[in-house]
């Protein structure tokens, strides 16, 4: 029997634009070579079936906005972390992924660990959160604000000259002095600009990020000036502008369910992306952590900054939470179907980063990338590129 010839059965199957019952996945040397009803498809005897009964079979989760985890940041482990985290993202049913940085440091170093044998899930590109960023200034915890930077188009150029082609996203804060010759840079060169942290600007600086360029928003809700009756602010803008693509971290912790509903709601699902926006606590325990000599505390599903003074800030730092358990809110809290809760994490971020033709759903041609989740909505097993990449149960031990 030849393991990289695998049939996979399933009561219910999701690619995720149809759902099929009784479907099957012929995977033949890392590539999905069909997808259909088990009756309409012959099974050639060499291969491998994997029989998986009534759990649901899906593409494999494409997360692209990550900075890590497992104790760094990939601005600060580089290659290692890149590659630890490949890894880890697979038990939670993600197998592609952009690294997110601010950096030359983090751009060189994921260039790096692109040219390294990864391990698990596949890091599809480059996300580039900053540096030209407007500062947080979270109550009075200092260091938050390092590294950011005034936009210019030589600063730019360093970065992109060093992603070697692989920029996917760049972030920028639309109200800085210089962002408007970065953003149509940006455009040019077929690189996503999104609006990012922008949490002095109005909804007209918004619009006319648009107009100059701006195609996605980063973390939607979260770091931008809020939706006001008079005031629509960025939130009003990313709402109501169909131009703009979305993301938003579904953890449960820093977007209400309500929300999220809004926003899709105005945009749909073939707009929005979930992230995780994971940040160095992923996958550590509960404690006290510091970063860039401020000090981070995760406890009780949040992580936040342990010198903010402010009330009424509320600022996370960042998410611990996988992209599985975003299907989970997504499902659960907003009673979101769950073909369309995987579409957000699987079809559309791969279709806003121009990797549709590959990866995001099962389809004859892409690479066979698929997870498999059980009654719960937990991961039961991860299979990336055709390789087993997570298997808790050890089904293919059996």
């Amino acid at each position: 029997m030849n393991d990289n010839k695998l049939a996979v059965f399933s009561e219910r199957l999701i690619t995720p634009l149809v759902e099929i019952a009784d479907g099957v996945v012929l995977i033949d040397d890392g590539k999905i070579v069909a997808v259909g009803s088990q009756a309409n498809i012959d099974i050639p005897e060499d291969y491998r079936r994997i029989e998986l009964g009534d759990k649901v079979v899906a593409p494999g989760f494409f997360d692209i906005h990550n900075h890590g985890g497992l104790g760094y940041m990939v601005d600060e482990g580089g290659r290692k972390t890149v590659l630890d985290n490949s890894a880890r993202l697979v038990s939670s049913g993600c197998t592609s992924w952009l690294p997110t940085v601010d950096s030359l440091y983090g751009v060189k170093e994921i260039i790096a660990a692109m040219d390294t044998d990864q391990l698990g899930a596949e890091v599809a590109g480059i996300h580039m959160e900053g540096p030209f960023l407007t500062p947080k200034e979270v109550g009075k915890v200092e260091g938050i604000d390092q590294g950011l930077e005034k936009p210019t188009l030589e600063r730019f150029y360093e970065f992109y000259n060093a992603a070697e082609g692989h920029l996917k996203i760049m972030g920028i804060s639309v109200e800085l002095d210089g962002a408007d010759v970065i953003i149509k840079e940006l455009r040019k060169l077929n690189v996503l600009p999104a609006v990012c942290h922008s949490t002095k600007a109005t909804y007209e600086d918004f619009v006319r990020g648009v107009e100059l360029g701006i195609r996605h928003v980063t973390h939607t809700f979260n770091v931008m000036t809020p939706l006001h009756q008079r005031k629509p602010g960025v939130v009003g803008g990313a709402l109501t502008c169909n131009q703009v693509t979305n993301e938003i971290i579904a953890d449960g912790f820093h977007v209400s369910p309500v929300a999220i509903d809004i926003l899709l709601r105005c945009k749909g699902v073939d707009q929005v992306c979930l992230i995780t926006d994971n940040t160095m606590v992923a996958g550590l325990p509960d404690g006290e952590y510091e970063r860039d000599g401020y000090k981070l505390i995760k406890e009780n599903g949040v992580t936040r900054y342990a010198n903010s003074t402010s009330e009424d800030d509320h600022t996370m730092a960042g998410s611990e939470w996988e992209i599985d358990q975003g299907i989970r809110v997504l499902v659960n809290q907003v009673h979101v179907k769950l073909a369309d809760a995987i579409r957000m994490a699987s079809l559309t971020p791969a279709r806003v980063v121009g990797l549709d033709d590959r990866i995001g759903s099962l389809e004859p041609g892409k690479d066979a990338d698929i997870v498999v989740l059980d009654e719960d909505l937990r991961v039961f097993l991860t299979i990336a590129k055709g390789k087993v990449a997570y298997d808790p149960s050890g089904l293919f031990s059996n």
